[in-house]
């Protein structure tokens, strides 16, 4: 696989990350693989408008990973709200830093590059951005409660489900094939 290079999205972009996870995510191209939602959900998985709006926000970027001037990755990065502190410093204790996390989501491989490394590639590169971006010291993201084999990915990759469920946003359009499920929050602590 040839490296790739990473760039933030444009608004030319949109209609080529839309597409990109529109295949990722639930094409014919995917179904019945470990990345797919197909078998759960029907319905497109986001628009161009939603892209467009993400892209022109001022606290998301979408990284983009470009392989021979094509896009064949993506991911959609948000800074949060840095939290306060848990606790307060004691004599005995000393202040806990407060938790700056980011939001990693919309993450999309090309299917055709699928076990060539793309994906830990882009990851990776979304942990360092964040960093760099706002100061972010935490990952958080959310990951359907029954995709057990992109969990298991996820915690290869120092990720942790953190006990933390948030209902699955069902709509008039997600063309949900079951609603035995939920959203799991995972976490990783970044350097």
């Amino acid at each position: 696989m040839t490296e790739p290079t990473f760039r933030y999205a444009r608004q030319a972009d949109t209609p080529a990350l839309v597409s990109l996870i529109e295949r990722a995510y639930r094409s014919p191209e995917t179904a019945g693989s470990w990345v797919s939602e197909a078998h759960l959900l029907t319905g497109p998985r986001t628009s161009n408008e939603e892209i467009s709006n993400l892209i022109g926000r001022e606290d998301s970027r979408f990284l983009i990973a470009d392989i021979d001037g094509r896009i064949t990755g993506c991911c959609l990065l948000q800074g949060l709200n840095p939290e306060p502190a848990s606790a307060p410093a004691t004599p005995c204790a000393p202040k806990v830093t407060s938790l700056n996390a980011a939001y990693f989501g919309m993450f999309a491989i090309e299917p055709n590059t699928h076990g060539a490394g793309l994906g830990k590639l882009v990851i990776a590169e979304a942990e360092l951005r964040v960093q760099d971006l706002w100061g972010a010291n935490q990952m958080v993201m959310t990951v359907i409660s029954v995709r057990t084999a992109l969990i298991a990915w996820y915690e290869r990759r120092g990720y942790r489900v953190t006990g933390a469920t948030l209902p699955f946003p069902f709509s008039e359009t997600s063309g949900e094939t079951t609603r035995d499920f939920h959203l799991v929050e995972m976490r990783k602590d970044l350097a």
